[in-house]
């Protein structure tokens, strides 16, 4: 497989296959939903409580202050949302990837249709809902005058984060196909990942001896991006130039071992 030719054939895929993309969308969202009153209304409500809960929590009652020089803000709760909030659209979407196939495994084997829709699906649903509590903090943040023009580098930090996540959700669902057991590994493993994360606490705060294995995290890059664009108003090029790369290698890498595999699932599944 050219691997010129990975990226624009994925990106291709929900434009091509639309009409299935959207359905599986529409599927995913509902099935997320179905049974309850508020239906779609509770992906708004949720996240605008839950906003509410950790400002309220962080800001009123435990009341940690930070230093504004290093963090850009003495506000934990705005610290906190800010890594938060893009950190929950990645493990969502890794924890829902060792079920992608297998959920879907009566479908695989009896109808053709082409499975690169699925890992997108399960980036875009997370990533979506997530979203809107993150327009949400966005607002809030406005509110409180953090708004800076900066913030237009945003979709581009979202842009790669989503990428890495994609890579990322190919290749645990595929190897879930085949390795059953990572489905039973992935939640201790993202809980484990989200405390090596900075993202309750500033790289500040961390031994210099061991800042070495924050910055080692894949996940640092993306984190401290958001970090800084929102609250510092800054933009390193060093670490989006990072973040990209480690992007492109892991979904590139994922994407060849896909190409590879998918023509064996309608077998094992």
């Amino acid at each position: 497989m050219n691997v010129l030719h990975v990226i624009p054939r994925w990106v291709a895929v929900p434009f091509r296959f639309r009409a299935l993309f959207w359905g599986f969308m529409r599927n995913e969202i509902r099935g997320r939903f179905a049974g309850s009153i508020g239906g779609f209304l509770w992906s708004l409500l949720t996240p605008f409580a839950n906003l509410l809960i950790y400002i309220f929590v962080f800001s009123m009652v435990l009341q940690i202050r930070l230093k504004a020089v290093e963090t850009g803000t003495e506000s934990f709760a705005v610290f906190f949302l800010a890594g938060l909030l893009p950190w929950g659209a990645f493990s969502e979407a890794l924890n829902g990837a060792s079920e992608l196939f297998l959920e879907r495994a009566s479908l695989i084997t009896k109808v053709a249709f082409p499975l690169e829709v699925l890992p997108i699906v399960g980036v875009a649903v997370p990533f979506l809902l997530h979203g809107l509590g993150f327009v949400m903090f966005l607002g809030y943040l406005s509110f409180k005058g953090y708004f800076h023009f900066i913030w237009v580098w945003l979709p581009a930090v979202v842009f790669v984060h989503m990428l890495f996540s994609l890579g990322c959700v190919i290749l645990i669902s595929g190897l879930s196909v085949f390795i059953r057991d990572i489905k039973h590994f992935i939640g201790t493993m993202l809980s484990l990942w989200f405390f090596v994360t900075p993202i309750i606490y500033p790289l500040s705060m961390v031994p210099e001896p061991f800042r070495w294995i924050i910055k080692f995290n894949p996940m640092y890059p993306f984190i401290e991006l958001y970090r800084r664009i929102l609250l510092q108003h800054t933009l390193s090029w060093e670490m989006l130039g990072l973040a990209g790369l480690l992007s492109l290698m892991v979904f590139v890498g994922g994407t060849l071992f896909f190409g590879r595999a998918k023509y064996a699932f309608a077998d094992v599944l």
